[in-house]
């Protein structure tokens, strides 16, 4: 029987989900860029390499890392959505993988990942975050941004099938107590943390929880 404990059924469902709104996503407003996109820029060294967690259509963040003088390598899941961010970027480097497949070693200089790693269930979560510490240089700063305890009333601990555009996709939100009990024992501290409430057509009303973690 198929669960949502299930890591390649979670996986394949978000990837259908992603390739069919790819087109429809492109067209939409991307979002207002929140305070700590600049404080994690301002951790790193000039000319730095990112690698962009689940980059969607490279906007706007990929593009906004490029205008900064960053190198990028944007990943995703989606061949869609990999496609449409190679128009709209096209100095940055993409490549079509799941996050949970890197395989990076002392690699980058920084890691980003905006609304992309809630998209991945508790297990695929902390093997994610090891790949994620083990990709990055020493002194390395991570970005992370997703939900934190609830979406629209959902309890923190109900794996989540939301509906995009008429897909199906999984989510979950994550506490800031999980995330630190996961990336602090890796090595890593926390720089900045912020919380905010924020509303969109798209996703409605959000607990939106952002990080910037640097390895010591």
């Amino acid at each position: 029987m198929i669960t949502l404990k299930d890591d390649f059924y979670i996986l394949q469902l978000n990837k259908k989900a992603w390739d069919n709104a790819a087109k429809t996503y492109d067209k939409e407003f991307h979002g207002q860029i929140y305070s700590l996109f600049n404080d994690f820029c301002d951790q790193l060294p000039k000319g730095a390499y990112i690698l962009d967690l689940g980059t969607g259509t490279g906007l706007p963040y990929a593009k906004l890392l490029i205008e900064k003088g960053f190198k990028v390598l944007g990943i995703d899941i989606s061949t869609e959505m990999i496609n449409i961010a190679r128009k709209n970027v096209p100095e940055a480097r993409f490549k079509e993988i799941s996050m949970t497949d890197i395989n990076y070693k002392k690699k980058f200089d920084g890691i980003f990942s905006s609304y992309s790693m809630l998209q991945l269930n508790p297990h695929l979560f902390k093997e994610t975050a090891i790949k994620i510490v083990q990709a990055l240089i020493k002194g390395g700063i991570f970005y992370l941004c997703l939900n934190g305890p609830w979406v629209d009333g959902i309890d923190l601990d109900e794996d989540v099938i939301i509906d995009f555009k008429g897909n199906k996709m999984y989510s979950r939100p994550y506490s800031r107590q999980e995330i630190l009990n996961i990336f602090i024992p890796l090595g890593m501290k926390l720089l900045k943390f912020e919380v905010e409430i924020v509303t969109s057509e798209s996703w409605g009303k959000e607990n939106m929880n952002t990080y910037v973690f640097k390895l010591v």
